[in-house]
């Protein structure tokens, strides 16, 4: 069960607040098992509170009050200064609000004066009398001078009040210098208290466990002995088998004592400690603070001081400029006048000298426009020469491939559907010239732009499902640059990489994806009725429907023809000559796979099994040239071995060779 202690030193109110209604709730529990009669020997074991615990809870209390007391103190210097502070905004708002009162009072009787001086000097313009007009410009004289020094000693009253507020500045920052010292010291003092209370209430913590564990040691000595007498009244057998259960239960509650007494001596240590390091952390930082803000205000000081000097020099500096300008504005008006003359001859110059550039113009766009169509028809003879040679490799081919298969392989050879490749072949040899075009002729020929099929939102939905399920396509470089990016340009580069990935190219191919999503569902149904496992085979089934699009767009046709133009529009003069150049390459690759995959393997797999059967037939050759030569030398010796034993030297011998051949023979 927690203790009051234990609870006052959490952190927050609602931790506070559940621990109470915790505690309350197991006093309930407990009085209710007291009152059944199940409250068990461990139960009042475990509501026994020790006494390293209630030392811990004491110093945590005592170390509390002691924080509580040091931030009190700091806390009213800062309260004196802020109070100090605030008095001196409100005196300083006070002199300012009297100052732009006698502002206002001086600017109206200013005002006064000046009206009445003005309309004496039209009065001063009718005297004819010398005298009376010498006596009224002395007065005209008198006055104005009374409001040129009523403006002088509200000048002098400034700048006097800006002396005062040099002075108090100077004051302040020697009051801010003592009161940093004071409270640096004072926290040197607190720090220095709140380590030696920190040591003092850890030693009685120490003590506190020792003296309780000292206590258990002597306790459980004391029940062991108990223990020993009894056993002596008991029988033996009985015995060891209690002895031993309860050796268990004391070996399990030393250990359990053991382990919470460390436990609760490490974790005090520890807390201990730390409070200590955060203590000295606050106080390097309050120093640094401190320090800081003094710099921070002599800097203030000596920059205002520069300021004002810079502010004097501008403005001596900006009274020469004006006269300065003055005379370059008279400068530039004569040479504006001189300059105007000069480029209005200039301007009738150049005006003669671009309409000879616009007759040239028009001739070299007649010559660009021959040169363009002569280019053109040679590209035209030179695309029908090389498509013949093409027409003709390819039944060369085709005659090979069915002399492979009926003559070696003897399969029957199936004419492969060229009529696809065929209408590829008509259709570029019509439309193959159209790349020499000019870009005028074809942005005439072109349509008008043209926008997407598909409302803003289902195509976000589409991508959106696009991006979450198909971000394994992405490598590890595009993820890096996606690392590095913020969080708004992330999601846009993600989906141009996999609309990349998928081959989406342009506007068409958005819709075609975006329909094939939407496919079965109602045109004004913005819902994406799609699973997510089933975004993979929409993708595949839109790289199909992809291709057979471009497969059909190939074939003659008008239509076809006509709405690719019409694609084309959105188009630039660059973008359209790659894209005929991409689909030329396609078209040349195309006319150079014409025999199937599969008989292409069967041409391998049969150029492997003849080489073998080559080899193997070179193989026999050369066994049967060895095998009559070896017979030739058998002959050879058969001849020579008949010719010994027939020698008549044979029977002059003791023991004939003849003898020696029988006796082998029948041995």
């Amino acid at each position: 069960m927690t203790n009051t202690q234990e609870i006052a030193n959490l952190g927050t109110a609602d931790d506070r607040i559940a621990a109470r209604r915790s505690r309350a709730e197991a006093k309930l529990k407990q009085d209710k098992e007291e009152a059944e009669g199940k409250k068990t020997k461990k139960d009042d074991a475990a509501e026994q509170i020790s006494l390293g615990k209630q030392q811990f809870g004491t110093s945590t209390a005592i170390l509390e009050l002691q924080r509580t007391e040091t931030w009190d103190e700091l806390t009213s210097i800062r309260v004196r200064f802020d109070d100090q502070e605030n008095q001196r905004r409100i005196i300083e708002e006070n002199n300012r609000l009297d100052r732009y009162e006698a502002l206002q009072i001086e600017a109206v009787t200013s005002g006064r004066k000046n009206a009445a001086i003005e309309m004496k000097w039209a009065d001063l313009l009718n005297m004819d009398i010398p005298q009376e007009l010498n006596d009224q410009l002395q007065f005209q004289k008198s006055a104005c001078k009374q409001i040129i020094e009523s403006k002088d000693r509200r000048i002098e009253d400034f700048k006097s009040e800006l002396k005062n507020k040099d002075e108090e500045y100077i004051k302040m920052l020697k009051q801010q210098s003592g009161d940093v010292t004071t409270l640096i010291s004072k926290m040197r003092e607190q720090y220095h208290t709140l380590r030696r209370h920190y040591d003092q209430q850890l030693e009685e913590i120490e003590d506190a466990f020792e003296h309780e564990r000292t206590e258990q040691l002597s306790k459980n000595k004391a029940d062991i002995e108990a223990l020993f007498e009894k056993r002596r009244q008991m029988e033996e057998n009985e015995f060891l088998d209690r002895r031993q259960e309860r050796e268990k239960g004391f070996k399990q509650q030393i250990e359990e004592l053991r382990t919470d007494n460390a436990d609760g001596y490490n974790k005090c240590k520890i807390a201990l400690e730390k409070g200590i390091q955060e203590l000295e952390q606050h106080l390097e930082k309050m120093m640094s603070t401190y320090l800081l803000n003094k710099e921070k205000l002599e800097y203030n000081r000596e920059v205002l001081i520069e300021r004002n000097k810079e502010h004097t020099a501008i403005q001596s500096s900006y009274k020469n400029r004006l006269n300065r300008l003055r005379e370059t504005l008279n400068n530039l008006m004569s040479r504006y006048n001189t300059l105007d003359q000069k480029y209005k001859h200039q301007n009738i110059d150049l005006t003669e000298e671009y309409k000879r550039l616009t007759r040239q113009f028009k001739d070299l766009q007649e010559k660009f426009t021959h040169f363009e169509q002569a280019d053109e028809k040679k590209f035209r003879e030179v695309w029908n020469m090389n498509e013949g040679e093409v027409r003709e490799l390819i039944t060369k081919v085709q005659a090979a491939d069915k002399l492979l298969h009926e003559q070696q392989l003897g399969h029957e050879w199936l004419q492969p559907n060229l009529e696809q490749l065929q209408q590829e072949a008509d259709s570029f040899s019509e439309t193959g010239t159209q790349t020499g075009k000019s870009s005028a002729v074809e942005s005439a020929e072109q349509g008008p732009d043209e926008s997407g099929k598909f409302s803003a939102s289902k195509v976000k939905k589409v991508l959106d499902l696009i991006k979450e399920e198909t971000q394994f396509l992405l490598d590890m470089k595009v993820r890096e640059q996606l690392a590095e990016l913020p969080v708004e340009q992330r999601d846009v580069l993600q989906i141009d990489a996999l609309l990349r990935y998928i081959g989406v190219e342009g506007q068409a191919d958005v819709d075609l994806l975006v329909q094939v999503f939407y496919h079965g569902q109602e045109d004004d149904d913005e819902a994406l009725m799609v699973d997510a496992d089933d975004v993979l085979q929409l993708l595949k089934d839109f790289m199909q429907e992809k291709e057979n699009l471009r497969i059909a767009d190939v074939a003659p046709d008008k239509k076809k023809g006509k709405a690719r133009t019409q694609q084309a529009g959105n188009e630039s003069d660059a973008d359209r000559k790659a894209r005929r150049r991409r689909e030329e390459r396609k078209f040349w690759e195309r006319m150079g796979h014409v025999i199937p995959d599969m008989n292409l393997r069967v041409w391998k797999a049969l150029d492997v099994f003849l080489k073998r059967y080559y080899e193997l037939l070179q193989k026999r050759s050369k066994a049967i040239d060895g095998a009559v030569a070896m017979q030739k030398q058998n002959e050879e010796l058969k001849s020579l071995l008949d010719q010994y034993l027939g020698s008549k030297v044979n029977e002059e011998l003791q023991v004939p060779p003849t003898h020696v051949i029988s006796v082998v023979g029948s041995s």
